[in-house]
């Protein structure tokens, strides 16, 4: 047990190496106040980021110098990231310092990407304020779901996009390996953040992660759901599972029919089952599902019961 243990507190300590805490941008502290979680009073920026990251946060807000007795660390996750109307530009010296008191240093606490500056411009990627759409990249809900997009890639460049009359909401865009000509910039609003890593390296780091993880699995017993449940994932839910009975499901009958999770932390997104509720020319309510196999026991107008499928045409 011992050499086990050993291997996965080695294998934690390389995952801890490969990701680190991202500078990602100045925003505006009093947005970070209003919508942000978990609001302390620290000594500095690690103090914040080790707070936010023993919480399990995905990032962490620090504005420098505030009034004793205040708030002046935030911490936040993936989805609730501010908007990025929020973006404002930072110290003239140094692209990755806020101003004291008025901004707030976002930072991803959990990623292997560097940054690197930012630009005003990357040749051949155009950005349509009026439409919050980006050509030649994609939109993304925050930074740290640009470097999701951008893991198996050398760089990955977000863009915070202002919002307008026609795209009301703040959006993010998101430029995975890009190898044209860009034009340095200050950081802000409508500028590049450039980041960079190797991607040899991420895909190792990932490899090791799904070790750790299967292996701490192995050793707790931990399993999702009850014995003889499957943990389904649920469609349009980041990270959130059912716990169903493949068995007897009606909407999951033999499996999952949008990916499963795994005891791993893995998903697998391939359909393993089916929704016995969209059985072609079953009448509504006219289905079961029976030790895994979905049967039929009443058809639609011009279908035929025949070993418990329908069948088109009269018999």
């Amino acid at each position: 047990m011992l050499p086990r243990m050993m291997f996965v507190l080695t294998t934690l300590t390389l995952l801890s190496l490969t990701q680190a805490a991202t500078f990602v941008g100045c925003v505006l502290s009093l947005t970070v106040s209003l919508t942000a979680q978990n609001g302390a009073r620290v000594s500095n920026q690690n103090a914040c980021n080790t707070r936010c990251i023993a919480t399990k946060f995905q990032y962490s807000y620090f504005t420098a110098n505030t009034l004793l007795g205040t708030i002046n660390c935030y911490c936040d996750n993936v989805g609730t990231y501010v908007a990025s109307s929020s973006y404002l530009v930072g110290s003239s010296s140094d692209p990755s310092s806020c101003l004291d008191t008025s901004q707030a240093t976002a930072t991803d606490l959990r990623t292997t990407f560097n940054f690197e500056g930012c630009s005003d411009t990357l040749t051949g990627v155009t950005i349509d304020v009026a439409q919050g759409t980006i050509l030649g990249g994609a939109i993304v809900q925050d930074p740290h779901a640009c470097f999701q997009r951008c893991a198996g890639n050398g760089n990955a460049y977000f863009i915070p996009i202002a919002p307008s009359i026609t795209a009301l909401l703040p959006t993010y865009g998101c430029v995975c390996d890009y190898s044209g000509s860009g034009t340095a910039g200050t950081c802000g609003i409508l500028e590049f953040y450039r980041y960079t890593h190797s991607a040899t390296a991420s895909q190792n780091a990932q490899a090791r992660k799904r070790e750790v993880e299967s292996l701490a699995v192995k050793e707790s017993g931990k399993s999702f759901c009850p014995k003889q449940m499957i943990s389904c994932r649920v469609p349009g839910v980041e990270d959130s599972w059912e716990c169903v009975d493949p068995q007897a499901d009606l909407e999951s009958c033999g499996g999952c029919t949008s990916g499963e999770y795994k005891d791993s932390g893995f998903i697998n997104f391939t359909a393993t089952g089916q929704d016995c509720t969209d059985m072609p020319g079953v009448l509504m309510g006219g289905s079961t599902c029976t030790n895994g196999d979905c049967v039929a026991f009443a058809c639609k107008r011009k279908w035929t019961l025949r070993d418990g499928r329908c069948v088109r045409g009269r018999s």
